[in-house]
């Protein structure tokens, strides 16, 4: 009788072992008091004390993680003492990658993190449900290309190829942007434009050929711009239509938040151009960044050059190109007043005209990363991040390109020769925008707010900035094209409290210049353009 008592007192265990193979739950268990006994004694009956299966506590009051055979449940269930019980859920980690059949060949979008930026956003809209867009002016676009055609932006207000202005924005037949010669949406079907929509914005995971930075986002097509006046109409178009979302609470128009122009004029200064410049610093009141790309020739635009990576404007954000190895490509622009980042362009694989994929390579592919990634970031779910975007939008547009800057990855190949000396970091950058801060500017405590007037000729211009906390022997430095550093600005408390500075424009020659406020070990540059 004791031998058979023995074994029966067994058969709890003997039957667990024996099922092993069994699936298994896993429960979170709240429990009506500090009191555990009744959860004890029950693992105890169950014969569970020998096994591997799990209980204990967790540090937060009476809850506890429990995890059993499946057949055990319904008793742990039954439990007088427990208050809650509930599936212990499995998280996912939010490095994702597209099934998008040639993304293997995407290296530009591994080497800039785009894995982990996805697993917070894949773009599409804001917290507060506006669609984002950005407007790609190029030579010509397939639009019904199979991956852009679900991220293609529509004017849905507009009735296509009736000659009408049917939602009376000024512009006729524009229902998927326009073209500033035809004036109307006709696009020449061209692979440049193509591909640097692919780039911006290949709809992802949608076992399609490629996957763009953002899976979701609209795409405005503009193009005719081949003309400085070109250019100016169609950035025209671009702030009549975020202007007219705004004054219509977004009935009309569209939500721009970024574009992108992979062209310019070699050898060309922003002085000669004011017409053309001015349109950035228009845009950005109205929170718009705008992305440009450097020359495809190894010079220095600082000393030969180049339009619009020139101008001055705080809104406009002038890309280079790093190859698959995070160098700058030998044919590729820089300089370390007028070009401010770093982006993949070599070893870009995306769409093409005709329903095809190729490389891209080249600053032209480099721009629209940095665009795309502008728009990602207008889709993170931390509300915070974009507070004041109705009240203040171009301030919002300001916290965007600083958290692209101080995010991107340090670059030694862009060292002393872009004016941040890093690549952008994509991962990085959204995860800022989740932390307790939302993405508040990881600069520490410094920053050039603006600097008016800019260009300057002979008067003088003011450095407004601002710096948190104590001022440690903070100064301000004035480097030309080649440099050379020609000025050195002390700032005291007295200086930081009135928040600006003073620059002479007599005192310096005609030429673009790099303004540096420095304070303990951090710093930022902005762009300053003397005229005579």
């Amino acid at each position: 009788m004791m031998i058979l008592n023995i074994l029966f007192s067994m058969l709890p265990m003997m039957s667990l072992q024996a099922n092993s193979s069994e699936p298994l739950d896993r429960w979170l268990v709240e429990l009506q008091s500090a009191d555990s006994r009744c959860l004890v004694e029950w693992w105890k009956h169950q014969g569970f004390e020998t096994s591997d299966f799990m209980m204990k506590p967790l540090p937060i009051d009476q809850w506890w993680v429990v995890q059993i055979p499946a057949r055990s449940s319904a008793s742990l269930k039954a439990l007088s003492c427990i208050q809650y019980i509930g599936v212990d859920q499995k998280i996912e980690w939010r490095d994702r990658v597209p099934n998008d059949p040639s993304y293997i060949s995407q290296t530009d979008m591994n080497l800039i993190g785009m894995p982990g930026a996805w697993g917070i956003s894949t773009g599409g809209v804001t917290t507060t449900g506006d669609t984002i867009v950005v407007a790609v002016i190029d030579d010509g676009f397939q639009a019904d290309h199979p991956d852009l055609v679900p991220n293609i932006w529509i004017n849905r207000l507009e009735i296509p190829d009736d000659g009408i202005d049917n939602d009376i924005n000024g512009y006729v037949d524009d229902r998927i942007g326009y073209n500033v010669v035809t004036e109307d949406d006709t696009h020449p079907v061209k692979s440049h434009g193509t591909s640097v929509c692919g780039v911006i914005g290949a709809a992802g995971n949608n076992n399609t050929g490629v996957s763009g930075v953002n899976w979701n986002v609209k795409l405005m097509l503009i193009s005719g711009a081949d003309f400085e006046s070109d250019v100016i109409e169609a950035y025209q178009y671009v702030l009549d239509m975020r202007e007219l979302y705004q004054q219509t609470n977004g009935s009309k128009g569209a939500f721009i938040v970024a574009t992108n122009l992979s062209g310019g004029i070699n050898n060309a200064w922003a002085a000669d151009h004011p017409l053309w410049c001015d349109m950035y610093n228009k845009l950005g009141a109205k929170g718009i960044l705008s992305v440009t790309a450097a020359p495809n020739n190894s010079i220095s635009v600082d000393v030969d050059g180049d339009m619009p990576t020139t101008c001055t404007s705080p809104y406009m954000i002038a890309v280079t190109n790093v190859d698959a190895s995070d160098v700058i490509v030998g044919n590729a622009g820089f300089g370390a007043t007028s070009i401010d980042i770093g982006a993949p362009g070599h070893g870009t694989f995306t769409t093409a005209s005709f329903n095809q994929y190729k490389e891209f390579p080249g600053t032209s592919a480099a721009t629209p990363h940095v665009a795309g990634t502008i728009a990602l970031l207008y889709s993170t779910p931390c509300e915070e991040f974009l507070t004041g975007l109705e009240t203040n939008p171009a301030q919002a547009a300001e916290r965007v390109r600083d958290l692209i800057f101080s995010t991107a990855t340090v670059n030694n190949s862009l060292s002393e020769i872009t004016t941040t000396g890093r690549r952008i970091q994509v991962n990085k950058a959204m995860l800022a925008t989740t932390t307790t801060d939302c993405g508040a500017p990881i600069v520490p405590g410094i920053r050039i707010v603006s600097i008016q007037p800019n260009p300057v000729g002979s008067q003088k211009s003011k450095v407004y900035f601002a710096i948190e906390g104590v001022v440690s022997g903070a100064f301000f430095e004035v480097f030309s094209a080649n440099g050379s550093k020609v000025m050195e600005i002390g700032v005291d408390e007295t200086i930081a409290q009135a928040g600006y500075v003073e620059i002479d424009g007599n005192a310096l020659p005609a030429g673009v210049y790099a303004v540096t406020l420095r304070n303990g070990g951090s710093k930022m540059t902005r762009k300053l353009m003397v005229i005579h």
